[in-house]
């Protein structure tokens, strides 16, 4: 594990929005390459970023990269991670087996284990462990929107034993939310067939895998974003998932971002994700109060 002082990311949007704390450029520090479980024989880790410590706990958020679940890393978050902790969040930015290792569901073990382990460090990190939020792109929109409508698949760690991972609040950028529906679109079968195999082949996994599948009346509530243009993923996901969600009576904010793309929120500095910065900091600010 390394230490590091947080460095500054982008400060523009919540400057003008009126969102960064007095003093938030200062003080604060960062873990790195942190032990939260071991999985298929090899590490899971994670980077702590730290705001500066008071008596009253914080809120937290999981950072959750995208990559189509077979590439990406923690580091394309660091920015956003060592931003949010500015605002005054407890923040783990986590890393999960890709497929290369292990096909679903991995992934959403490895990330509800990484809540687990956050919650049960909460009095270490001056954490509140019951706000805590999860924020992710792509396939880590995805594995966001899991953490909001599923309980603990796996709890046979001792360790970890009866420790929730549901989080109350996500934001989900441009996730993918019903895999059964992406059956024939060639564009995400590249991903899908590596992380679920192929459909006839487990059926159960395709159904599985879909937070569409496990809304109900606990599930988080959710700031959804996505753009209509969307050539990735397609913008029906975030639609019908909205739906899904509001049907059972739950919170959610839907962000259409036209022009953006996909995958922009790896890049702090352009302008869609300074805009997105903005809503999701004054998002969660109603939220968890930092």
């Amino acid at each position: 594990m390394r230490a590091s002082v947080i460095a500054n990311p982008s400060w523009a949007a919540l400057e003008a929005a009126g969102l960064l704390p007095a003093g938030a450029r200062t003080g604060g520090t960062s873990r790195l390459g942190v032990v939260y479980g071991r999985a298929g024989g090899e590490e899971l880790l994670l980077d702590l970023h730290l705001p500066v410590r008071r008596s009253k706990p914080r809120p937290g958020l999981v950072l959750v990269h995208g990559g189509g679940w077979s590439g990406g890393s923690r580091e394309g978050f660091t920015a956003l991670a060592g931003l949010a902790a500015t605002l005054g969040y407890v923040v783990a930015n986590v890393d999960y087996r890709l497929t290369g290792t292990a096909p679903w569901p991995a992934c959403l073990d490895d990330c509800q284990r990484a809540v687990r382990w956050v919650r049960k460090q909460a009095d270490e990190l001056g954490l509140d462990p019951e706000r805590l939020a999860a924020v992710g792109s792509s396939a880590g929109g995805h594995l966001a929107a899991c953490l909001g409508v599923r309980d603990t698949r796996d709890d046979s760690d001792p360790e970890l034993a009866g420790i929730a991972s549901r989080v109350r609040w996500v934001v989900d950028i441009h996730g993918v939310h019903d895999f059964e529906a992406l059956e024939h679109d060639e564009v995400v079968q590249e991903c899908c067939y590596p992380l679920l195999g192929r459909p006839g082949e487990r059926p159960e996994a395709w159904h599985d895998a879909s937070p569409i599948e496990h809304v109900d009346e606990r599930a988080a509530a959710m700031l959804l974003v996505h753009d209509p243009g969307d050539t990735v993923v397609p913008y029906a996901q975030t639609v019908r998932f909205a739906e899904r969600l509001m049907a059972a009576g739950r919170p959610v904010q839907f962000e259409p971002v036209p022009g953006a793309g996909h995958g922009f929120a790896y890049d702090a500095a352009n302008t869609w994700s300074r805009h997105i910065q903005a809503v999701a900091a004054a998002w969660l600010a109603r939220w968890l109060q930092p």
